[in-house]
């Protein structure tokens, strides 16, 4: 494997690390005004989390080194060394896995070798450098203090989970949830209430923080709590992450709509989308969710014979039985939509009885009868259903 390549190694393990576990990244380096730390050489990824900061002049420090180090140097192993000196240095941080390597300049040299930019180019190893002014000490502060803010908004986030845990379970009351909504600018209005997998973490802080919205890290999950406006409905439909959506009106919605949002995003996992709760909160949306294996039956046994029976006797008791099912119908505007008699329907869907065993009066079998035409047409199996009958194996199970 290439050294460029073990750094993206290493750098997608460190990037897997748990939520706010005190990474940096490069950017963040990058963009601190007051450290003024420069690129010489072209960023290839700018997220490149750094672990450690590492001050060192040892021109091999890889026994001390587990990757995705920040290595501060005045340059001690490259200063007036042969350029395959500087190769090998550079390749043993690469092959590490460092981060970064960062130059002090002003004490050694006031550009480092060309040796050491040409060497890091080629390894792909990010090349910094720092001006003379600003000691080490500043960038081992920084990321000290970066460290330790961004534990604590981990902390917030696994308090707040905790506390709609207990919410949703019952043994806490809405108090305390009306006070983090408030906490965070939630409570005058509806809330947003989005579900994702727990390895979305970084991309849903992208997404919500520049909402004004916030995160609880749940046992299962993340949920991401904004304001229902505009702007974050339009950036979460045009956002790549996978998501289910419930919505809350108030504190005491949370109850529930957690809940939703968490079950919306099963199918958003299945589906690969956002999800909302009112997509699933459906008979559709309940049988969206059921293995097809378990909806066969009702076709065989219900559809299959009706199909078997029209195909012989052209008797029409499929689209009879769907025109009498349609939402809205009774028998005498099916009838009127299939322009029969109401007598001829009735004497059709008491054939549908007598062929099928279920009673399309009856509100049990009305419901079966529902599911049955759902799966032939929705999941494909309308086709199955006549080819079972055309073959006259109706009560066979056809592979999935």
């Amino acid at each position: 494997m290439t050294s460029a390549g073990r750094i993206a190694e290493r750098a997608a393990a460190v990037d897997c690390a748990a939520p706010h576990d005190g990474t940096m990244r490069l950017c963040d380096l990058l963009s601190e005004p007051t450290l003024q730390v420069g690129a010489l050489t072209p960023i290839r990824e700018s997220a490149q989390p750094i672990r450690y900061v590492y001050p060192t002049e040892l021109a091999d420090p890889s026994p001390y080194l587990s990757g995705g180090e920040l290595i501060l140097s005045v340059g001690v192993p490259v200063a007036d060394q042969p350029d395959a000196a500087v190769r090998r240095y550079v390749s043993t941080l690469a092959g590490q896995g460092v981060s970064a390597l960062v130059v002090g300049l002003g004490d050694l040299f006031d550009e480092p070798p060309a040796a050491l930019l040409h060497a890091c180019q080629d390894a792909g190893l990010p090349l910094l450098t720092l001006p003379a002014e600003i000691p080490f000490r500043r960038i081992v502060d920084w990321a000290e203090s970066m460290r330790t803010a961004d534990r604590e908004v981990g902390a917030r986030e696994r308090d707040l989970g905790s506390l709609l845990r207990w919410f949703v379970a019952g043994t806490l009351g809405v108090g305390p949830v009306q006070s983090a909504l408030a906490e965070h600018g939630l409570a005058a209005g509806p809330v947003v209430v989005c579900a994702f997998a727990p390895d979305s973490h970084g991309a849903v802080h992208q997404l919500v923080d520049s909402h004004g919205g916030t995160v609880a890290l749940l046992d299962d999950g993340l949920v991401a709590l904004c304001a229902h406006t505009e702007e974050f409905t339009a950036a979460l439909s045009e956002s790549e992450l996978v998501c289910g959506v419930a919505m809350a009106p108030d504190a005491q919605s949370m109850a529930y709509a957690i809940p939703e949002a968490m079950e919306a995003l099963q199918e958003a996992v299945r589906w690969r989308r956002t999800v909302h709760i009112d997509e699933i909160a459906t008979l559709d949306g309940l049988l969206a969710a059921v293995p097809k294996v378990r909806l066969v039956p009702f076709v065989q046994r219900l559809l299959v014979p009706l199909v078997d029976h029209d195909r012989v006797n052209n008797s029409h008791l499929v689209s009879s039985l769907e025109a009498f099912l349609a939402p809205g119908r009774d028998i005498s505007s099916a009838a009127n939509t299939l322009y029969v008699h109401v007598n001829t329907l009735r004497n059709r869907l008491a054939k549908v009885t007598e062929l099928t065993g279920a009673n399309p009066f009856e509100e049990t079998d009305r419901i079966n009868f529902r599911i049955a035409l759902w799966a032939a047409v929705k999941m494909g199996m309308r086709d199955t259903a006549a080819r079972h009958a055309a073959t006259g194996n109706a009560g066979a199970v056809p592979r999935r």
